[in-house]
């Protein structure tokens, strides 16, 4: 499987261009979570395993990214939720998900290419960045990518009354995890060549690649959100 480091990145930037969700030009009031228009964004991470984080991140750290699509429960979503001080910035994002639905939470949804979660973290000058896209590669035992595409449960949608026809508010509640590895820029020739030889002698296999050989990590991110969003009113509802 072709890894795709940039394609989620822009699909993201896209979606939120598209949608003006995640303004960060509000007047703050009241707490860090809730802006002048009354929406409030909170999410909580955990990652463990190779790298260990946990925070809170409220108010402006919190974006959403919505892109609706033209078939009802075909809409695309992305959250994220960023932490910075002194020096070191921490991001944990969740998409493009596709098949996010207002009216059917519960419905089916999938991760693009299975690029679905990252952590980002970066020190000064250094930085690494663990993706579900990578997990597949080197951890998952599954062909079909089961365990690396992104576990988001909602428990909450509720919609919540607006001042603005053209915007429709919702309350977004839930959770969400995944597992995400960090790859080598370069593998060693060690790495490539093991795995070209077990492909030539044994076929496919999955992962693909030995993880220890090459030097691969993984972490398993998870966490919960309490989000009011304002989102483009739809004709039909996704």
């Amino acid at each position: 499987m072709a890894r795709t480091h940039y394609l989620p990145l822009l699909f993201t930037a896209l979606i939120a261009t598209l949608s003006g969700c995640g303004d960060k030009e509000a007047e703050k009031i009241g707490s860090a979570s809730t802006d002048a228009r009354g929406l409030s964004k909170s999410m909580t991470v955990v990652v463990s395993g190779a790298l260990n984080l946990h925070y809170e991140a409220k108010g402006d750290a919190v974006n959403v990214g919505f892109l609706p699509g033209k078939l009802p429960g075909a809409n695309w979503l992305t959250l994220s939720a960023d932490q910075e001080a002194e020096g070191d910035r921490n991001e944990v994002s969740i998409g493009p998900i596709l098949g996010f639905s207002f009216d059917n939470p519960d419905q089916e949804k999938q991760a693009i290419m299975f690029q679905g979660g990252r952590v980002e973290v970066a020190h000064d000058e250094n930085s690494a960045s663990y993706d579900t896209g990578s997990y597949y590669q080197y951890f998952d035992t599954d062909k079909s990518g089961s365990n690396s595409n992104v576990k988001l449960d909602f428990s909450k949608i509720e919609k919540l009354q607006s001042t603005n026809k053209l915007l429709d508010r919702y309350r977004l509640v839930g959770t969400f995890q995944f597992n995400a590895a960090l790859s080598p820029e370069q593998p060693t020739d060690d790495c490539t060549r093991e795995a070209a030889a077990y492909a030539a002698q044994h076929g496919e296999r999955h992962p693909g690649f030995d993880a220890k050989l090459c030097n691969a990590k993984s972490v398993v991110a998870k966490g919960s959100f309490d989000i009011t969003q304002d989102f483009p009113v739809m004709t039909k509802a996704g």
